[in-house]
């Protein structure tokens, strides 16, 4: 049997802006999830087959229609606090989309946003899979900010965040044929996707703002696209008109505000914009 990584064996799609997608399947865990759901639909819209795992073994989301099952779409069991599941559902993946979170029925923070990423990462790492995609959460380093202390509330779930992002980020160091993405979003909203121009990313968790699933699930399967760029990477997304400090970003979702003008937008100094994907992820900083 070949040793080479798999995505090393896969021919390659061609992409409109000229550069080339690897083959292969991407498996979705948390699929049945809002962002997991809207991953799954993101990876169709691409053409890109797609696995997507819940613990039940069964993709329910809004795009489980069968002309999408005949286009790519397979479902499979994936419970990240079981090891064996989550081999058994990434092996042969060209990327694996962590979208899992903790639920009532699925598990506390600390079992799956913490332990179960390990549980996914080292599977990755030992399957060879070329890309981990984090869905993650800003604010998540900044326990003194509003975001965290509410959203913390619920089982300590910012706590066990960060201590999995933690762990994944020093579990890939030195490994060689494996990289992996941590996406930090702002506020979710069920709006349509805005697109890549409508999108700023950033670095340092200073900043943050609202997005849609739609857009996160774009970032998340087209960081798998551009490696060399995303990988080995953290950053906050929002939308560009929606970013603030974080000291006033919850406030201001709350509300729905914008930006009103120049005077009114902080600046981290660490944003990244552009109008195509290849543009927005250039400069990312890796982390250290």
């Amino acid at each position: 049997a070949s040793t080479l990584p798999f995505f090393l064996l896969q021919p390659v799609l061609a992409r409109e802006d000229g550069t080339s997608t690897p083959a292969g399947s991407i498996c979705v865990i948390g699929a049945n999830g809002k962002t997991g759901s809207e991953c799954v639909g993101a990876c169709l819209a691409r053409g890109i087959n797609v696995v997507a795992t819940s613990r039940g073994g069964e993709y329910t989301g809004v795009y489980n229609t069968e002309e999408n099952k005949e286009k790519g779409i397979q479902s499979k069991v994936c419970d990240v606090t079981i090891p064996s599941t989550v081999l058994s559902a990434i092996k042969g993946s060209r990327a694996v989309i962590f979208a899992a979170s903790s639920s009532k029925a699925g598990g506390t923070p600390a079992a799956v946003d913490n332990l179960g990423l390990v549980n996914v990462a080292k599977a990755c790492i030992e399957y060879q899979i070329p890309h981990l995609v984090v869905v993650s959460s800003g604010a998540v380093t900044k326990p003194d900010s509003p975001v965290f202390k509410f959203l913390n509330i619920f089982g300590k779930i910012m706590e066990e965040k960060i201590k999995g992002e933690d762990t994944l980020r020093d579990m890939f160091k030195n490994v060689n044929g494996s990289t992996y993405t941590v996406i930090r979003p702002g506020g979710l909203t069920e709006e349509p996707g805005k697109g890549v121009g409508a999108l700023e990313l950033n670095q340092g968790d200073s900043k943050s703002g609202r997005i849609s699933r739609s857009d996160v699930a774009s970032l998340c399967i087209e960081a798998t696209n551009y490696p060399k760029d995303a990988g080995g990477t953290t950053f906050e997304c929002y939308d560009t008109a929606t970013g603030k400090p974080l000291q006033t970003v919850g406030i201001s979702n709350i509300l729905k505000q914008k930006n009103s003008g120049s005077n009114d937008v902080f600046v981290s100094g660490k944003e990244r914009i552009g109008a195509t994907w290849a543009d927005i992820f250039t400069g990312l900083e890796k982390d250290s």
